[in-house]
């Protein structure tokens, strides 16, 4: 049965619907002409079938691409001529080879756009789409990306270079990552920097606070929902944040408030690779990478019953645990001098330095809200500051009711500036920015935030 039966088309239909499209011509299996449409008869100046019949395409239009279709039995697309009739002509034309029982009978002509000025306006449309797109997706990234690197995890200490390579293999990897420590440590920070080097980088992070979202739109709110749903749904549904963490990354802190009704939920997630919408009947798959944080011990948790086994040995698979920063009190000086110069940007001050008989008395406090609260003293201390100086007054009221160990602190050498401190991690920082970008100065200079230039005279002033 011919396609004209099968579909219920008369030949005159047929010829309608081909002479109804720009610029079409057929030709044999040798490339010969045995029909073109009234179109292309305009196009070609008034050159009619009978005018071509039987010749070879190449002697009317030496550059037709239609010899190598035939030949490879393959379509050529976008091929841009010249139509050599009267003044001469430009076509974007692509051709098709017509098979038929395995064999090659026809070869068929479909001019897509007339001149190439209007293909090359086109392709520049293109471009500067996709340029656009590329940008947005740039913009987007900054909004839902990564906002840290494992740059920003300051310190020199032993236990802040193990944290590092742990954060740089567990970036490796799509399986599940538990971050597990004290409030203030910088488990967020972790989470950031795994996802900005792994794979899943120009993809979004999507950040949820299991502790800050009320216990009856948990669901909603991970897994999305549809619409009528229930009373007060959005109209159409809604993206989860696992349907908008699509290729990238999810980060759910405080993974230990999650409710025990909404874990088997979660399981699923992890296991199946799929989620349901709340109000949804079917499954929809996801391909996301969970990173997960804890500020207290999710095995004593399971032993108390108050978290799920299961679900705990799923998350548990790349862990992390962030010391504590009374562990690693001589990293205090540089943090010291980033909180710092952080601080002098936001809040419009110009602070230089710090005491070292103040710094020696922080290094001697136990620190349990970790990182987070010696940022808040060092911006107290801003605040009260006068000069460009930080002194020990300047901390001294905060102190008062605290408990400062009266031993002094070996690790710390005495007489140490704020300038050498910055010195000492501003070298330690572009030899880390130099090895991640692999001593390509001008990745390195990005991810700096400095000029390439600038890059070069600080390696040349700290003699990297």
């Amino acid at each position: 049965m011919t396609l004209d039966n099968r579909l219920n088309i008369d030949h005159e239909l047929l010829c309608l619907i081909i002479n109804s499209l720009e610029g079409v011509a057929i030709t044999d299996k040798e490339g010969r002409y045995i029909y073109v449409n009234q179109s292309w008869t305009r196009m070609m100046d008034g050159l009619t079938i009978d005018d071509v019949y039987g010749k070879h395409v190449r002697d009317i239009i030496p550059e037709s691409g239609i010899y190598e279709a035939l030949e490879k039995r393959e379509p050529v697309i976008g091929h841009g001529v010249k139509v050599k009739i009267g003044n001469g002509k430009d076509a974007f034309t692509s051709y098709y080879p017509i098979i038929k029982d395995g064999e090659l009978v026809a070869g068929f002509i479909h001019v897509i756009i007339t001149g190439l000025k209007s293909a090359q306006e086109f392709t520049t449309k293109v471009n500067t789409m996709t340029s656009q797109i590329e940008y947005y997706k740039k913009e987007l990234r900054k909004i839902h990306g990564a906002k840290y690197s494992v740059n920003n995890i300051i310190g020199k200490s032993s236990l802040i270079a193990d944290l590092r390579e742990s954060i740089k293999r567990a970036a490796l990897t799509n399986s599940t990552v538990l971050i597990e420590g004290e409030t203030g440590c910088g488990k967020e920070l972790v989470a950031h920097a795994i996802h900005d080097l792994s794979p899943r980088t120009e993809a979004p992070l999507i950040k949820i606070n299991c502790a800050a979202i009320p216990t009856e739109l948990l669901e909603s709110e991970f897994f999305g929902y549809c619409d009528g749903a229930f009373t007060g749904a959005r109209k159409g549904g809604k993206a989860g944040k696992f349907q908008l963490a699509e290729n990238g990354s999810i980060f759910l802190d405080e993974i230990n408030q999650m409710p025990l009704h909404l874990q088997p939920k979660l399981l699923r997630g992890l296991q199946e690779k799929e989620i349901e919408q709340v109000g949804g009947k079917e499954p929809i798959p996801i391909n996301v990478r969970v990173i997960v944080a804890s500020n207290v011990n999710l095995k004593k948790m399971v032993e108390s019953n108050k978290f799920r086994s299961d679900l705990f040995y799923r998350l548990n698979v790349v862990n992390i645990k962030i010391p504590p920063l009374r562990e690693r009190r001589e990293d205090i000086p540089l943090l010291c001098m980033d909180i710092i110069e952080k601080l002098n940007y936001q809040l419009g001050m110009l602070v230089e330095d710090i005491n070292p008989i103040a710094i020696e008395k922080l290094m001697l406090y136990d620190w349990p809200g970790n990182v987070r609260e010696l940022q808040n003293v060092i911006e107290r201390a801003m605040n009260m500051a006068r000069g460009q100086i930080l002194e020990w007054q300047h901390f001294k009221d905060y102190f008062e009711t605290k408990h400062i160990s009266k031993g002094k602190n070996k690790s710390f050498k005495d007489g140490i500036t704020m300038r050498v401190a910055k010195a000492e991690l501003e070298k330690d920082i572009i030899i880390k920015a130099l090895e991640t970008s692999r001593n390509n100065k001008t990745v390195a200079a990005d991810s700096l935030g400095i000029s390439r230039m600038m890059l070069y005279k600080k390696i040349k002033k700290y003699n990297i």
